[in-house]
């Protein structure tokens, strides 16, 4: 039985940042609760911060998300990752600020390849930070629960008035297929994972893994894992049973 948490509508952020719409939110006692859009995010988003943990990422590099229902709606809660002081901005956001442009628009132009080092070399000059273990990272991770909303505003850097450091992994609920009005249950996993896509740079999860993977520090325990999906209802379609197939035809 999931918590139930109320909380009350003044403490409510509409989230009209996203590229797939508006998404609630409250702020409340320093977290952080999002109402599920299509149905299961909150899932995800504990199920992918699980795996980051059971993989050994640090915890200061990754959100963790719990799946609770907030005013008797699905959805899930994570700490703010700000310390006081702190501000974060996304690339998009950091782009728009320093060189007046779309920074998806810019890159769209490009090769994938050639877009990566692009934003790499523009943070350089910005902030002095290297991110190729940071998007490394990330990408390891969408590969595998096929995050679909990796955009510009869901990578970021905090700011604490002198420096820049990397943000934490967040924002993983849309994975996994959820929202996917394509993804049939009975199809094969295979022909499914083709019917996802990527943001950000390249339409393909692979292509960026690939040109940053040897940065990447991240490195998915498949047995803890294969474990823990084990200790799981895998049902005939849930988020623990798609992650189940998809394991099986990486």
């Amino acid at each position: 039985m999931l918590p139930d948490i109320e909380i009350d509508s003044r403490y409510m952020v509409v989230d009209q940042g996203t590229s797939d719409g508006t998404q609630i939110k409250y702020y409340y006692g320093n977290k952080w609760y999002k109402v599920d859009r299509y149905g299961d995010e909150g899932q995800v988003e504990e199920l992918a911060s699980k795996i980051l943990e059971i993989s050994g990422l640090p915890d200061d590099q990754y959100v963790k998300y719990e799946q609770i229902l907030i005013n008797g709606k699905p959805g899930s809660v994570s700490d703010n990752f700000l310390q006081e002081g702190e501000t974060f901005i996304t690339l998009y956001r950091l782009y728009s600020n320093i060189r007046g442009g779309d920074l998806a628009t810019v890159t769209s132009r490009m090769d994938y390849d050639e877009a990566i080092d692009y934003v790499l070399e523009f943070i350089r000059e910005a902030t002095t930070l290297d991110l190729r273990e940071y998007l490394a990272n990330i990408f390891t991770l969408d590969a595998l629960i096929l995050n679909e909303d990796r955009h510009f505003n869901n990578l970021g850097l905090i700011y604490d008035g002198e420096i820049f450091r990397p943000a934490p992994i967040f924002d993983n609920g849309k994975s996994l297929f959820i929202g996917n009005k394509n993804f049939d249950q009975s199809r094969s996993m295979k022909d499914n994972k083709k019917e996802a896509f990527s943001k950000g740079f390249s339409g393909s999860f692979s292509l960026n893994l690939s040109y940053l993977k040897k940065y990447a520090s991240l490195r998915i325990d498949y047995d803890k894992l294969a474990k823990y999906l084990d200790s799981k209802d895998l049902g005939t379609d849930n988020v623990y049973s798609r992650l189940s197939k998809l394991i099986r035809v990486i």
